[in-house]
């Protein structure tokens, strides 16, 4: 067996989940497209664009899908099909220029995962999870689904094919005033979380809607608004 899959398997089967995950409730999630402006170094201009779209399949699925492009570089999509509304995931699909690099399937406890290389060579691997597990790539859409309040924490065991398990760690700061492209400022929470590393990923949500209106990366911001057109095949 490769080195590679061999230490995801070891990893995950290893992996200790929090004892209760936190409460999820899909129905909060807004259904439909919001469109994201990154903003570039150089004052007044964009690295690029993200569209994120929650899409209802039927009265136990959502389509969540995140499409992006930064600096003319390739169309990176993400389809995650999740159970609604406890959002943990079915399936995922992964493409970079509409080709697939990840195919997995969550199933009885396990992810089966297959990885197209560079040279289009297939490898699937089945990974055993220690338990009820969310994917990695959802989690903005996770923590807009928790019960939100100043001062919350939560700890959400994760999963990502590539990366392994984790815990993201969530913590909701406090509560401001949020100014958008399209309005007036908006009752918002700050939202702090992190998964693999030092670097702390900041969120904003809606307190009305639970809109996520931004997310800063390492002072990389993309904020709510702006054209997408171009992320839609």
């Amino acid at each position: 067996m490769p080195i590679i899959p061999a230490l995801l398997i070891w990893a995950a089967a290893t992996a200790t989940p929090p004892e209760n995950p936190p409460p999820i409730d899909g129905a909060l999630l807004p259904v439909g497209d919001a469109c994201y402006t990154v903003a570039a170094l150089e004052q007044g201009k964009s690295a690029g664009n993200v569209l994120r779209r929650v899409e209802r399949l039927d009265s136990r699925r959502l389509m969540i899908m995140v499409a992006s492009r930064f600096n003319a570089g390739p169309l990176l999509t993400s389809r995650i099909e999740v159970a609604f509304p406890s959002l943990r995931p079915i399936r995922t699909i992964e493409e970079t220029d509409g080709e697939t690099n990840l195919s997995v399937r969550y199933r009885d406890g396990s992810a089966r995962g297959t990885v197209t290389g560079g040279d289009g060579r297939r490898q699937t691997t089945t990974v055993p999870l220690a338990g009820p597990v969310w994917d990695e790539e959802t989690i903005e859409f996770v923590l807009a689904a928790l019960p939100l309040a100043e001062g919350a924490h939560f700890e959400v065991p994760v999963f990502h094919f590539g990366r392994g398990p984790g815990v993201t760690r969530i913590d909701v700061r406090r509560s401001i005033s949020a100014g958008v492209s399209d309005g007036g400022p908006i009752a918002a929470w700050e939202i702090e979380a992190g998964t693999r590393s030092d670097m702390t990923i900041t969120y904003l949500v809606a307190k009305a809607d639970r809109r996520l209106l931004a997310v800063d990366v390492g002072g990389v911001r993309s904020a709510l608004g702006g054209d997408c057109s171009g992320l839609i095949r």
